[in-house]
């Protein structure tokens, strides 16, 4: 290991108070290195041998739970979304498992359609994949990519980020007590650079992150040819038609815009409402957001403190560009410096598409609203703009809401909640534009993404006479 360190923030009191080690680059060229001699035995165990060990490993989670959850509440601030991230592995390794019996099945051989020769497909892991983990969701968006790449029989290569670095010992030692997996799996930590090294040298990589990261990741890739499957930024929207139930739509829209601080992909940025209940929602939704507190405020509040420090300078010219032009402020909008860095629940009414905090991924607790008039202007408003990660629909019937949810350029869309793809893993799908590349990190695609098609085809027609085959 390379002896330079580099210094965490801690979310809470915005001091410095951890330091790691930096992985030079030779670091990670051996990381690759082992875990590429090791990868075959693990691919070799086949789709039983490896569910044996995921199994051992979600145990392992189990029994260091609570260290891994001290760090991870450390890196992020949080604690109750620090629990549940620390105990969502087990849903993933048992989706994984349940996926591996339909992707790994072997294929049988088939006929060509040319007589006399028969062919099937193999699939072949990637040796060493290499997942770029974002600082936002640390365990979650670290393993949401490893489980499945380990069970298609790959190895990885984990780089996290820089920023939330506490997790990565107890997760160390999580993957240690399972020596099957021990041996495929290796972190390399350190800024940027880092993962662009890990680039170089996996053969494939794995990237969530910001839209300015992605396209570095991809194009850096696309040199060496090799895939890039990247989940990146979002801009959310909802539409909230005349007929759906206000209550509920008020509820979703501030919970969903909240949640995390804000601080998630899929986060609610933008509300489009019929104008004809926009007095009435807007109502609705400023009562709910004034029993919202920030932990700066109340230690049991629901907004937390920004993980990344600089972050709050971002939603902070977020909202004095809105301001500056024409926007209102219904409730919040302060920065809350004690320390760490808070924002309050920020409603903003008066917006338009002039502003940032419509166009431009905010990622903080801050909810535009906007008025529309008929259902072609709200689908167009929510179609505007860079990014397609997931949208949202709240309407009085689900046959409505369908016919919205098919005229919305997103890659997932909620229909009479907000943000399901945050927990919902059962179904394929892809995000549009900015907002990411490649096959679908959900359902099956999570597993068969990391595997290589290869074709072998036999001939059984007798051999041919050179003599007889022509004009060559």
């Amino acid at each position: 290991m390379s002896s330079t360190r580099m210094n965490a923030r801690n979310p809470l009191t915005g001091l410095e108070d951890y330091s790691f080690e930096v992985s030079s680059r030779a670091d990670v060229q051996a990381a690759c290195e082992a875990v590429r001699r090791a990868q075959p035995a693990w691919q070799a165990l086949g789709a039983e041998g490896r569910t044996t060990a995921l199994r051992a490993l979600g145990q392992a989670f189990e029994a260091h739970g609570a260290a891994l959850y001290e760090a991870l509440s450390a890196d992020t601030g949080r604690h109750r979304i620090a629990k549940i991230e620390a105990g969502a592995v087990q849903s993933m390794i048992a989706h994984s498992i349940a996926n591996a019996r339909t992707v790994l099945a072997p294929e049988p051989e088939r006929p060509s359609v040319i007589p006399g020769i028969a062919g099937c497909r193999r699939l072949v892991p990637y040796p060493v994949v290499g997942v770029i983990a974002p600082w936002n969701f640390p365990v979650v968006l670290s393993m949401i990519d490893t489980i499945p790449a380990l069970m298609a029989g790959c190895g990885v290569v984990l780089k996290p980020s820089e920023v939330t670095p506490r997790y990565v010992e107890p997760l160390r030692k999580i993957f240690d007590s399972v020596p099957a997996i021990a041996a495929v799996f290796r972190v390399v930590t350190g800024p940027g650079s880092t993962g662009a090294d890990l680039v170089d040298l996996a053969d494939a990589i794995v990237c969530t992150g910001s839209v300015r990261t992605g396209r570095i990741v991809a194009e850096h890739a696309a040199r060496r040819f090799i895939p890039a499957f990247l989940e990146l930024g979002g801009n959310d929207p909802v539409i909230v038609t005349r007929s759906a139930d206000l209550e509920r739509a008020a509820t979703a829209v501030l919970r969903a815009s909240i949640l995390a601080s804000g601080q998630a992909c899929q986060s609610l940025e933008r509300v489009y409402v019929d104008r004809a209940v926009y007095a009435p929602f807007m109502e609705k939704l400023l009562q709910k957001a004034r029993s919202v507190r920030t932990t700066a405020e109340d230690p049991h509040g629901q907004i937390g403190p920004f993980i990344m420090g600089r972050q709050a300078e971002i939603v902070r010219a977020h909202i004095e560009d809105a301001v500056a032009k024409g926007a209102k402020i219904e409730i919040g909008g302060r920065i809350i410096e004690r320390g760490g860095v808070w924002c309050e629940v920020t409603v903003l009414s008066n917006v338009s598409h002039q502003m940032k905090v419509m166009t431009e991924e905010t990622f903080g607790p801050v909810i535009p609203v906007m008025p529309y008039d008929t259902l072609d202007e709200a689908v167009r408003l929510a179609n505007e703009g860079d990014f397609g990660l997931s949208a949202n629909v709240i309407a009085g019937s689900e046959a409505e809401a369908q016919a919205l949810a098919e005229r919305l350029e997103a890659g997932f869309v909620s229909i009479n909640d907000i943000s399901m793809s945050s927990f919902v893993l059962d179904f394929e799908w892809e995000p549009v534009r900015f907002s990411g590349l490649g096959r679908a990190r959900m359902g099956a695609s999570g597993i068969a993404r990391y595997l290589r098609v290869k074709a072998v085809v036999t001939s059984r027609n007798p051999a041919g006479d050179v003599a007889n085959m022509g004009d060559i």
